[in-house]
C-alpha cells in the first residue's frame, strides 16, 4: 500500500498542485499563481515577463494588491521584483515596515504597505545568463516563509520557467514542439531539426537534453524568434552555447 506523499518529489507535489487549478484541463501561468497562494501561505501571487525593465508583461495577478505591487514596482523603478530582476536573485522582504525594507526602497514601502501588503518574496525566472521574467508573491500580514515554503517558492518559480518557455512562444514557422509527433507517428523536418540541435546543445553544455531544450526555448524567448529558427542556427553552427552566456 502507497502512502500518500511517501516517495512523491517536491517537484511531482508542485506539479499536481497546479494541475489542481487548471481551467478545462489546461495548465497555464494563472493555474500556477492560484496554486501558489494556498501551497506557500501567501495572499497573492503576481508573474510577469521581461526582455528588460522597460519591456515587461504581466501574465497574471491572483488579485488587485499583485497587481498594484507589480505597477507599483515598476512605475517607481525600485523595489523586491525590480531588484530580483537586476541581481538576478530572489529577494526576501519579510516584513516592509520593519528592518532595512524603507532604506532600500524608500518610494514602493509605503505604496505596497498602502496597498495592503506586509511582506514580498520576489524569484527570478532564469536559465542559464537569460532572463525571462520573475515570480511575485506578497501577504498582508509580515512574516518569513519557512524552510519547506521556500523550497517550495523556488520550485513553483522553475516550474513557472518551463510553463512560459513551453506554451508562450508559439513557434513562428509553424513547427511543433519537439514532444509533439504528427498523428502518423513520423516526424516534420522542423521536429528533426530541433531533435538534433537539442543533441548539439547538451554535447555543448555537457548537460542533459532537457536541459539543452530549455536552453533553446530561453534563447528563443529571449531573442524573439522561433524555437525552429533557433535550432537551425545551432544545426548552421551559427549558434554555440556556453555554460554561461548564451548571447
Amino acid at each position: 500500500m502507497r502512502v500518500p506523499g511517501v516517495g512523491e518529489s517536491r517537484a511531482d507535489r508542485i506539479w499536481a498542485s497546479i494541475a489542481g487549478y487548471a481551467v478545462g484541463g489546461t495548465v497555464s501561468v494563472g493555474s500556477l499563481c492560484a496554486a501558489c497562494v494556498p501551497v506557500l501561505g501567501v495572499d497573492g501571487a503576481a508573474l510577469w515577463l521581461a526582455s528588460d525593465l522597460n519591456r515587461r508583461l504581466l501574465m497574471h495577478a491572483t488579485d488587485p494588491v499583485s497587481k498594484v505591487l507589480h505597477e507599483a514596482q515598476f512605475t517607481l523603478g525600485e523595489g523586491p521584483c525590480v531588484q530580483a530582476w537586476t541581481e538576478r536573485t530572489m529577494v526576501l522582504a519579510p516584513d516592509l515596515a520593519a528592518g532595512d525594507a524603507a532604506i532600500l526602497w524608500p518610494m514602493f514601502v509605503p505604496a505596497a504597505v498602502t496597498a495592503g501588503a506586509g511582506a514580498v518574496f520576489a524569484f527570478p525566472l532564469q536559465v542559464g545568463a537569460i532572463r525571462v521574467g520573475v515570480l511575485d508573491l506578497y501577504r498582508v500580514r509580515p512574516g518569513p516563509l519557512e524552510d519547506a515554503q521556500l523550497a517550495d517558492a523556488l520550485t513553483f518559480a522553475s516550474a513557472a520557467l518551463h510553463l512560459v518557455l513551453h506554451q508562450s512562444r508559439a513557434d513562428a514557422d509553424g513547427v511543433a514542439e519537439p514532444e509533439q509527433r504528427w498523428p502518423h507517428g513520423g516526424l516534420s523536418s522542423g521536429q528533426v531539426e530541433i531533435y538534433q540541435a537539442t543533441g548539439m546543445v547538451a554535447a555543448q553544455l555537457d548537460a542533459g537534453l532537457e536541459e539543452a531544450l530549455l536552453r533553446l526555448r530561453a534563447y528563443a524567448f529571449a531573442h524573439e524568434i522561433s524555437i525552429g529558427r533557433t535550432a537551425r542556427l545551432v544545426i548552421d553552427r551559427r549558434l554555440r552555447f556556453s555554460g554561461e552566456d548564451d548571447d
